[in-house]
């Protein structure tokens, strides 16, 4: 095969289409070349100072210098915008201060209760009792003695020992029982001597003209 149908057939034309390709880089390289020398020379301030091939490398860029502030101008600055406040006036609740809890006082005693006539019926007149002594009314169970004038105790007439009736009054400023002789005092009922342990106890009374009456309380 001949140079000329080689260069006709698929593979030459493709060579033939990649060296036109190459030629008109080529020219249009040495064209753009031609034209922008004149373009240089002449310095023109309306065009560019030369435009950049297809390999050209980017020109670096230029920063610009911010224009100076004139003196005697302060700069401006923005004021920042007022947040909202929180209302001056606190909530009610806020305000609400806890008060402790107020100790309960004690509850006083009551004082004693009145003495009321127990009956309408005396126990005796006032001289029927011993002044430093006393009497034993055994059917009521009442002693009362009158430790000094015009002063008159009322007890339980049974002794603290076995409950045998209290009923010796020989010895002055004190009352007995003569069942086991223990001894008691006409003040108080406290045990002076024997075998009872505990005091005898008091019992109300009313002195009211001059009459002595069991009493309770209101």
């Amino acid at each position: 095969m001949s140079a000329a149908d080689s260069r006709n057939g698929p593979e030459g034309a493709e060579e033939t289409e990649v060296g036109r390709r190459v030629l008109l880089r080529g020219m249009s390289a040495l064209g753009l070349a031609a034209f922008a020398a004149p373009l240089a020379a002449c310095g023109s301030d309306d065009e560019p100072a030369a435009v950049a091939g297809p390999d050209a490398t980017p020109e670096a860029t230029v920063e610009t210098t911010p224009a100076a502030t004139p003196k005697g101008t302060a700069a401006k600055t923005p004021k920042p915008e007022k947040s909202p406040t929180a209302s001056a006036k606190p909530s009610a609740e806020a305000t609400k201060t806890t008060k402790p809890e107020a100790t309960p006082k004690a509850t006083p005693k009551p004082a004693a209760g009145k003495l009321v006539k127990a009956s309408d019926t005396p126990l005796a007149s006032v001289g029927t009792i011993p002044v430093n002594s006393g009497y034993l009314f055994e059917a009521d169970e009442y002693i009362v003695t009158q430790p000094t004038a015009g002063k008159y105790v009322g007890f339980d007439s049974l002794c603290t020992h076995e409950g045998c009736p209290v009923d010796v009054f020989d010895t002055p400023g004190v009352m007995s029982c003569s069942c086991h002789s223990t001894n008691f005092k006409i003040t108080d009922g406290a045990v002076i001597s024997g075998p009872a342990k505990k005091p005898m106890p008091m019992k109300p009374i009313i002195v009211e003209n001059g009459q002595i009456y069991r009493a309770k309380q209101a």
